[in-house]
């Protein structure tokens, strides 16, 4: 959900210096990317029990059963197959959810299109074979392997970067603003539920802020969660509302044991309003994530409660949430 940020109720002199460096680092280190598997499961080591539920918390929501389908999902789909057979004893309300717990929890799986379809027995409802919709610049296992190459370069570059820094939270603050820098929000982008139309067009909408947030974040080796919501209290000022609902997307990360909320786009657009980096939406509380409300299977993930790297409570003064207002931006 895009937003356009209309007034700032409460100017403020923005600091550009760092006012405290993270004084426990620890022996945080980024991934070197030399793997093209950026999940830490090798396609020839794959078992169910590698998906542990503080890095893949959609996965700990499901039943047993839909664990199992969710292991084969990914197996299959990892791998590049369209088509397979489903081995796992499955409903069409287990593979729905399944499903979507593959997508929230792995961006790296970005050559999805979101469209899938089966057959099933007519006598017990059983799913016998399923086949997903790749995009068309991964269509073919040639495509596909040129795509993952292109990603993970791109990772690699920003991460690279990203090793300089001397904290995680100045980690995640490089990652997050070679997003909002280098991505255009564009309704009309082409697959702008992927990565993808972030990292590689360079425009995208919420869903790929979000996605490309957490495929450079986990690649940096942060526990990094995509979280799908809506948009809440700004009834009639909220662009396409009538249309999606107010559906959102952003993240939550992990650092030094608690977890925060972070909006690439919303702070990419009240950056580009105020005509300077501005970041009213990085690493908040649930209290002070106003108009963010969680849906679905995202209602079970932590609560945010930490202040510590708030980005005013860490780098400096900057625009708070609270001070903000947007409208339509049609």
């Amino acid at each position: 959900m895009h937003k356009t940020l209309i007034k700032i109720l409460a100017s403020v002199l923005l600091i550009t210096s760092v006012i405290g460096l993270c004084s426990c680092f620890g022996d945080f280190d980024i991934t070197d990317g030399s793997t093209s598997d950026i999940t830490g499961i090798s396609e020839t080591s794959f078992k169910r029990a590698n998906f542990d539920a503080g890095i893949y918390p959609y996965f700990a929501t499901l039943t047993e059963k839909e664990k199992d389908i969710y292991s084969l999902l990914f197996a299959e789909l990892y791998k590049g197959s369209q088509k397979f057979e489903c081995t796992v004893e499955a409903t069409a309300d287990d593979l729905s959810k399944s499903i979507d717990a593959v997508l929230n929890d792995h961006p790296e799986l970005f050559w999805l299109d979101n469209k899938y379809s089966y057959t099933y027995d007519p006598d017990d409802g059983s799913i016998k074979e399923i086949t997903f919709d790749f995009y068309d610049f991964a269509d073919t296992p040639e495509k596909l392997r040129k795509a993952k190459i292109d990603m993970e370069e791109k990772a690699d570059s920003v991460i690279s970067e990203a090793r300089h820094k001397g904290s995680m939270v100045e980690r995640e603050l490089f990652i997050h603003d070679y997003i909002c820098q280098n991505t255009t929000y564009d309704e009309a982008a082409p697959y702008n539920q992927s990565a993808y139309s972030c990292l590689i067009l360079n425009k995208s909408v919420c869903a790929g802020y979000a996605r490309a947030f957490q495929y450079l974040m986990c690649r940096a080796g942060f526990v990094c969660y995509y979280v799908a919501g809506k948009t809440e209290g700004i009834s009639g000022q909220v662009i396409g509302g009538s249309e999606d609902g107010g559906s959102h997307s952003w993240n939550m990360v992990l650092i030094e044991g608690s977890y925060y909320n972070v909006d690439c786009l919303w702070d990419d657009t009240a950056s580009d309003t105020y005509g300077s980096a501005i970041y009213p939406f990085f690493n908040l509380t649930d209290e002070a994530f106003v108009y963010h409300a969680r849906i679905g299977m995202s209602m079970g993930l932590p609560k945010c409660y930490d202040t510590k790297y708030k980005y005013s409570n860490y780098f400096g003064q900057t625009v708070e949430a609270e001070s903000i207002v947007f409208v339509d931006a049609a």
